[in-house]
């Protein structure tokens, strides 16, 4: 491809990056969001709603319905989530708590599945994204992962704070690495959202490799020890991990 096709398409994904982010937006506003001339725009959003992306009323574009079909087929490309889902719903259900799983992708942890005690509602949390650093999630993924990656991916986005607790020293994250690799499970308190707690522990792939991660969340007054949270969980994942072996032999 091109320099000139990756601009375009640079363009127009930009575009629905910024419907998004303005929930909604006229052309003028998309054009001072992105810095993207008006005739320019114009043109990318004429394509990206004959091709269904986008729509408009009454002068607001806003993001079409495509892209959630989209968005639930990369949700659910791996078959073996729906294991997760049974097993995540179950322990919800035992705990009256919100369960969610996430995966490691572009160096975040993306919530693929947030249950709560209503089966046929999703939690708030689904299609979040998190930093590794500062969720139960990610720092349950970077223990498993080697020091010369953790040190590579602090290079590369830092330690952002978000909150007052938010772990923001290469050297205070590695000895936190430590004690999650000890004691098999990893706890955010409070460091990228406020009023959210959560324990997490990695779901292995039979190989080995991580396939996820497994956590329960809610505000700090209502969830218990953590040591008690984190047994729960690991009851769920070794039933996660065994299907998982199980799926592989099938």
């Amino acid at each position: 491809m091109g320099n000139q096709s990756r601009k375009t398409s640079k363009t127009s994904l930009e575009a629905i990056e910024a419907i998004r982010d303005l929930e909604g937006a006229t052309l003028s506003e998309i054009a001072d969001h992105t810095d993207v001339p008006v005739s320019t725009l114009h043109t990318h959003l004429q394509t990206l709603r004959e091709m269904e992306y986008v729509i408009r009323d009454d002068g607001t574009y806003r993001l079409g319905m495509k892209l959630f079909h989209l968005g639930e087929r990369a949700r659910w490309r791996d078959e073996r989530y729906h294991i997760v889902k049974e097993h995540a719903w179950n322990l919800s259900n035992r705990v009256g708590e919100e369960v969610s799983f996430a995966i490691r992708e572009n160096d975040r942890m993306v919530i693929l599945l947030d249950e709560t005690t209503v089966p046929s509602e999703d939690g708030f949390q689904v299609g979040r994204y998190f930093d590794l650093h500062s969720s139960a999630c990610g720092k349950a993924t970077l223990a498993k992962l080697s020091e010369s990656w953790v040190d590579d991916y602090v290079d590369r986005h830092g330690l952002p704070a978000y909150t007052d607790t938010t772990i923001t020293d290469r050297e205070a994250l590695h000895d936190e690495l430590e004690t999650i690799r000890n004691r098999g499970y990893a706890v955010n308190e409070q460091e990228e959202l406020e009023g959210l707690r959560a324990v997490a522990l990695a779901i292995e792939e039979p190989d080995g490799g991580v396939f996820g991660t497994l956590d329960i969340s809610g505000p700090p007054y209502r969830l218990p020890e953590a040591d008690v949270v984190a047994e729960r969980l690991r009851s769920a994942v070794t039933e996660i991990e065994a299907a998982l072996e199980e799926y592989t032999r099938s």
